[in-house]
């Protein structure tokens, strides 16, 4: 594969200023288009591939010692991400310069990152969820990332967002095709969601930052 420039460009201003915007006016935000074309290009090829070569585990729900496949709940496949690969390190450059971005313009503290391939076959989903309890601090920024090409309604599998804090019975704020190159940002301790069923083939990228919320300069493990 081809090595991805040393310099993956950012969204202009006003793009930016949307984003964080919304974060702060209503806790997530949707940018259709938003990754550069050589990095979608790029991290598609290799999500494909690991895909057919059968590298992919099945996801689970929570963290370490809570962690568990409920196949009730959400069903699939993911790859985390290590930055090994051209592709990888490019998308670990461009979110870094989107941390400091969001930094800049919220002064949120975001410290760590980290991310994962995900892989929706038809008939999975992912049941409404937080990805991080509240004050937990583990998670506090979500980034998704989208894959596919030419997603239509027929499709299935949108991503379902709920106003900041909404109880269960609350109407969705919107759902989100997974369209091409499209990027979601959401607080991630505040802004259900979910992921309908699919009914094709569902490629895409889930990530987080957290704070760092170590005692004497000594990091705190990813929880």
């Amino acid at each position: 594969m081809t090595a991805i420039a040393s310099e993956v460009p950012l969204p202009g201003d006003n793009r930016l200023g949307a984003i964080l915007g919304d974060l702060s006016s209503k806790g997530w935000s949707w940018q259709p288009q938003m990754l550069p074309d050589e990095l979608y290009a790029a991290l598609r090829a290799e999500v494909l591939a690991a895909n057919a070569e059968g590298d992919l585990a099945p996801a689970g729900i929570g963290r370490e010692t809570d962690f568990q496949l409920d196949r009730t709940i959400r069903k699939s496949r993911i790859a985390w991400m290590d930055g090994s690969t051209p592709a990888q390190a490019g998308f670990l450059l461009w979110t870094e310069q989107l941390r400091q971005a969001l930094n800049r313009g919220l002064m949120i503290g975001l410290f760590e990152f980290e991310a994962c391939f995900a892989v929706y076959q038809p008939g999975e989903f992912y049941d409404r969820h937080l990805d991080s309890f509240e004050g937990a601090r583990n998670r506090v920024v979500s980034l998704v990332v989208y894959l596919n090409e030419d997603w239509t309604g027929e499709n299935g599998g949108a991503l379902v967002v709920w106003p900041e804090g909404a109880d269960e019975t609350a109407e969705p704020a919107a759902r989100i095709l997974p369209e091409r190159a499209g990027v979601v940002f959401m607080l991630s301790e505040t802004v259900p969601h979910a992921v309908e069923v699919t009914q094709a083939s569902r490629f895409g990228i889930a990530a987080w930052w957290r704070v760092n919320p170590s005692i004497q300069g000594q990091i705190d493990p990813l929880a």
